[in-house]
């Protein structure tokens, strides 16, 4: 397992956007920096070290995800201007496929998470209408080797600062995930439904994979 690839199951939960972004807690850099601490400690005494079943281990991050993220504004995020054209009706289901996806996509990583994973939550600065909150990574196999880890926050529509994308090793997890969308919505003209059916196949993959691993 690659280093951004464990960062991305231990940081999942927490990834969500609004449109247009609004600087977390009102230009106050301390609340976006307490913001990415709590929700860094939740995860990390969640599954580290706690040989959960895979039911369980679902069922945990699926609860997470709902509880730091709205899986409407991740959405749109996810797919920018298409987000607009498509149907409430659309919108859900799409909402719920995507939301699946990435519960089957990263709760095998989060299998054997060991003890010794740590981090180190540093200074918020203000990027771009947001809060980008500094931290360093130590992993169990490189102690010696600290991952620099940026975490964007905004506050949500509720007022609750949200963490709307986690860049790894240079590897900004939802602006990946976005372009690789983009590219199957410009082949198909727009339209949803391959992506949906694309998602669909890609999650009875994972979970294939997930059970004979569990």
């Amino acid at each position: 397992m690659t280093a951004s690839r464990l960062l991305a199951a231990l940081t999942l939960s927490l990834l969500v956007t609004v449109l247009p972004l609004r600087p977390a807690g009102a230009g106050d850099a301390r609340t976006a920096r307490d913001a990415v601490q709590a929700a860094v400690g939740e995860g990390l005494d969640t599954f580290v070290a706690k040989g959960h079943s895979l039911a369980e281990r679902t069922r945990l991050l699926d609860g997470l995800l709902r509880r730091h993220s709205d899986p409407s504004m991740l959405s749109s995020y996810i797919l920018g201007r298409h987000w607009g054209k498509l149907e409430a009706a659309e919108r859900t289901a799409f909402s719920d496929v995507f939301m699946r996806y990435l519960v089957s996509s990263y709760v095998g990583l989060l299998k054997n998470l060991k003890t010794g994973v740590a981090v180190q939550v540093g200074d918020a600065r203000p990027v771009d209408g947001r809060f980008r909150v500094a931290s360093m990574v130590t992993l169990p196999s490189q102690p010696s080797i600290p991952i620099p880890v940026d975490w964007d926050v905004v506050d949500a529509p509720d007022g609750r600062p949200v963490i709307i994308d986690v860049t790894a090793e240079g590897v900004s997890i939802i602006r990946a995930m976005r372009e690789d969308f983009a590219s199957v919505l410009r082949n198909s003209g727009g339209r949803i439904e391959p992506l949906m059916e694309a998602l669909g196949r890609k999650i009875t993959t994972n979970d294939a994979s997930n059970t004979q691993q569990q």
